[in-house]
């Protein structure tokens, strides 16, 4: 059986959709005659740990694990120094933030799933006028050493030990993910030693990321110059959707030829033996992380403007957020939709697909940057089956639900939209929801209703989220390892 190293700085016990496409790659590819070897962090920061992860992982696999530097030294120094200049007097302002939106450098944090209070490095602070000095210094490290991310520490570590696993295991091919571009650095240092096929994957582009390129001259010179090393050193560039691999081959369209897409997908493992949190209430879920650039204001105004026409549904109605939502957006969602939001804390991801499953309405939304790019999180609705709410840019995620079927594409800034499309799906729930009382009394059935509920939702799901999964067959995980495992065999 050849051999692959797969240099992933995302990686269980780490959690988040980030991680899940190694995972699915290293679990499959011993299917098709490949044997995965893995290279990661020994102890990397995430928003989200999720150790029940590492049950996915074949007990074949290896994994081999090497320091990221990613301590709280640096940290703990600029504490220390603004500490001083507090007990001086000089005014220290702090915004309190979740990890998901902060850069690296202020997000390593020891324990999971706890919010701090730290302040951002990438300036978008709270409308206040004047940045600390500790804030500025973050900054400072942030644009002008963390090249070309903030796991770069990570560089000299990630690549002595991939490049000894690489020779002591004589693997066959080098394997390596970004996000972070660090990884596709390590590789290209252990390609250059050791001369075997490499593939680069990219699961969001390098030059051109919206969400993460850092917009000074210098800094684009230097990406531009990096990405294009790595385009023209890899035997394959892999991108995770078809706009991407056309926006490559665009730029480089001498190296047009060995670019290929494999998009994310759902695992059918996944979803075997969910059990459905039940809910009472029509019930719409976002599960994730959602960022201060999402069209938030859209939503609540769609949602409140649904409730406001029809109020009796305030009593059947929820909205559920299960991950991180920032400050400001969960002050909007409370203040404005009261009680009929619940927001609930990173679980692990089979806890997530109980909750979606038992759900109605799965909400998704991108900001307007994201138009080239799925998320992992849609697949994951796929597979649970039940209809998808996308308040969306134009791009590959709308098309997909739309072409599929899966649901409903509302725009951006239309809140009318999003409230009439709230409205057909609650107002075909209820109708279900009374026939199926109609039918109780007429068969005079005094069995637990509960209980019936649950079977019959049981029963549509399960024939709902099949027909999702045969309209997306082509996102089975299985299927993705199939076309990975090909460019190397």
């Amino acid at each position: 059986m050849k051999k692959v190293l797969m240099i992933s700085y995302f990686f269980p016990p780490l959690g988040g959709s980030g991680v899940q496409r190694t995972l699915k790659f290293v679990k499959y590819l011993p299917t098709y005659g490949l044997q995965p070897i893995v290279s990661t962090v020994q102890s990397g920061h995430n928003f989200a740990y999720d150790e029940s992860l590492l049950n996915e992982i074949p007990d074949t696999v290896q994994v081999y694990r090497s320091s990221s530097l990613e301590t709280l030294w640096l940290r703990s120094i600029i504490e220390k120094l603004a500490h001083l200049r507090r007990s001086r007097g000089v005014p220290n302002i702090q915004t309190s933030v979740q990890e998901a939106t902060t850069t690296e450098a202020e997000s390593e944090v020891p324990v999971p799933r706890v919010e701090i209070k730290v302040p951002r490095l990438d300036g978008a602070y709270e409308k206040t006028s004047k940045k600390t000095s500790k804030q500025k210094i973050f900054e400072f490290i942030d644009n002008y050493l963390f090249i070309p991310d903030s796991k770069v520490r990570w560089l000299p570590f990630g690549f002595l030990k991939s490049l000894r696993v690489a020779r002591k295991e004589r693997v066959d091919y080098l394997f390596s993910t970004s996000y972070p571009y660090t990884t596709h650095l390590i590789a290209l240092w252990v390609h250059k030693f050791y001369r075997k096929p490499w593939i680069a994957d990219f699961r969001d582009p390098w030059v051109g990321n919206k969400a993460m390129q850092k917009e000074l001259p210098f800094r684009l010179k230097i990406d531009a110059w990096l990405e294009s090393k790595v385009v023209q050193k890899a035997d394959y560039l892999v991108n995770v959707t078809p706009s991407l691999t056309e926006m490559y081959k665009k730029r480089y369209p001498e190296q047009a030829k060995k670019m290929i897409t494999i998009t994310n997908g759902f695992d059918p493992d996944d979803f075997m033996g969910i059990c459905p949190v039940i809910q009472e209430k029509f019930t719409l879920i976002h599960t994730g992380i959602i960022t201060e650039a999402y069209d938030m204001a859209t939503f609540v105004e769609g949602v409140d403007s649904f409730l406001k026409k029809q109020p009796e549904a305030r009593e059947l109605f929820q909205v559920l957020f299960i991950g991180f939502v920032p400050p400001k957006y969960e002050d909007l969602l409370r203040n404005t939709l009261k009680e009929t939001v619940k927001i609930l804390p990173y679980m692990s991801h089979k806890e997530v697909l109980n909750y979606q499953a038992g759900s109605h309405l799965l909400f998704l939304t991108f900001d307007q940057s994201v138009d080239v790019a799925y998320s992992g999180k849609i697949f994951d609705y796929i597979g649970v089956g039940k209809p998808i709410l996308g308040l969306l840019p134009g791009g590959v995620a709308a098309e997909l639900i739309e072409k599929r079927k899966l649901g409903t594409v509302v725009s951006l800034g239309q809140p009318l939209e999003l409230a009439n499309a709230v409205s057909q799906y609650f107002n075909s729930w209820r109708e279900q929801e009374r026939e199926g009382s109609r039918a109780e009394v007429q068969e005079g059935q005094v069995a637990d209703t509960l209980g019936q509920s649950v079977e019959t939702l049981e029963g549509m799901s399960s024939e709902i989220q099949a027909t999702a999964t045969e309209k997306c067959a082509d996102f089975n995980r299985l299927n993705l390892a199939g076309q990975l495992a090909s460019l190397m065999n």
